[in-house]
C-alpha cells in the first residue's frame, strides 16, 4: 500500500488527538509556551495530568519542550491550522447528515474549516428575510448563484445594478423561473446586460445557492436529492467565510457559459 493512503497514518495522529486535555493544551501552548504548573492551572487538572498528556504530545512532535517549557512545533502548528474543519463539522453534523456535499470540488471540501465563523439562519421565512437584508446592503459588489427566481429578489438586482454595483449572476438549466418574474423581472435585467450593468452566466445544473454582497455571504446546501435546500442557510461576514464563497462562485463562473434564461425552468 503506498504510504499516502495508508489509514494507520492518519488513524495515529487521531489518537493523539482524541483527549480534550491534550486538544486543551494544545490550543493553550500555541499561544504562548507554558509550563506544566501553568498548564495545570489553566486547564484545571492535575499536574500529573498534564505532564502525562503533553509528553504524548512531545513523543508524537506535536509539542517541543525548551527551558523547561512547552511550545506548539512547526508540526503542531500545520495540525492546529486543520482543526478548524472539524470544529465546523461536528458543530454543523445534523446539518450535513441531511445534505450533500458531492456536488462540490475537493479543494473546497478540505477548505470547510474557513466556514467556521457563521452562523446557521434556518426557516424559509427567515433565510429570505436575511437574504434580502445581505443584497440590499450592496454598495459595490454583488454575486448571485441561484435555483429559485423570485420577483422581489429581481427587483433588488435591477435596483443595485442601476445604483452602479457590480453584479454578476448565474442561473442553471434547472433554475427555476416562474412566469411573472419572466415577465416582470427578465426585460429590465436583459437591457442592463446589453448595457454591460449585470453579467450573467448560465450553468447545467445549479447545486448550490450564493450571495455575496461586499463583506458579507451566504450559502444554501443541496439535500441528498441534490437540490437546493432553502429551510437552512449559512451566513457570516469572516474573511475566510466570505473568500471561500467567493472563491466558489468564482469556480462556477469560470466553468459556466452564456446564459439563456429560455433554457431555465419556466413554470
Amino acid at each position: 500500500m503506498d504510504g499516502s493512503d495508508d489509514p494507520a497514518e492518519a488513524a495515529s495522529l487521531f489518537l493523539e488527538l482524541a483527549s480534550e486535555t491534550r486538544c486543551a493544551i494544545i490550543a493553550s501552548v500555541a499561544n504562548r509556551p507554558a509550563k506544566l504548573s501553568t498548564l495545570a492551572r489553566e486547564l484545571g487538572v492535575t499536574v500529573q495530568d498534564v505532564h502525562r498528556n503533553a509528553n504524548r504530545l512531545l513523543e508524537a512532535g506535536i509539542l517541543g519542550r525548551k527551558d523547561g517549557e512547552f511550545y506548539l512545533s512547526e508540526f503542531g502548528r500545520a495540525i492546529m491550522m486543520q482543526l478548524p474543519y472539524f470544529r465546523f463539522m461536528e458543530r454543523h453534523r445534523r446539518f450535513f447528515q441531511e445534505r450533500t456535499l458531492a456536488f462540490l470540488p475537493d479543494k473546497f471540501v478540505q477548505r470547510m474549516g474557513a466556514l467556521e465563523k457563521c452562523r446557521m439562519v434556518e426557516t424559509v421565512t427567515v433565510v429570505m428575510q436575511e437574504l434580502k437584508k445581505l443584497e440590499t446592503s450592496a454598495a459595490r459588489q454583488l454575486k448571485v448563484m441561484v435555483s429559485q427566481a423570485w420577483p422581489e429578489e429581481g427587483q433588488i438586482l435591477i435596483d443595485r445594478a442601476r445604483g452602479g454595483v457590480e453584479l454578476r449572476t448565474i442561473i442553471g438549466r434547472n433554475t427555476v423561473f416562474p412566469q411573472n418574474v419572466m415577465e416582470e423581472i427578465i426585460p429590465a435585467m436583459a437591457e442592463l446586460t446589453s448595457a454591460n450593468a449585470i453579467e450573467q452566466r448560465m450553468v447545467d445544473k445549479v447545486s448550490t445557492a450564493l450571495y455575496i454582497a461586499d463583506g458579507q455571504a451566504a450559502i444554501m446546501f443541496p439535500n441528498a436529492k441534490g437540490e437546493v435546500d432553502m429551510s437552512a442557510m449559512l451566513a457570516g461576514d469572516s474573511p475566510a467565510f466570505v473568500e471561500w464563497c467567493a472563491d466558489l462562485f468564482d469556480h462556477a463562473w469560470a466553468q459556466a457559459g452564456p446564459a439563456d434564461v429560455k433554457k431555465a425552468k419556466i413554470v
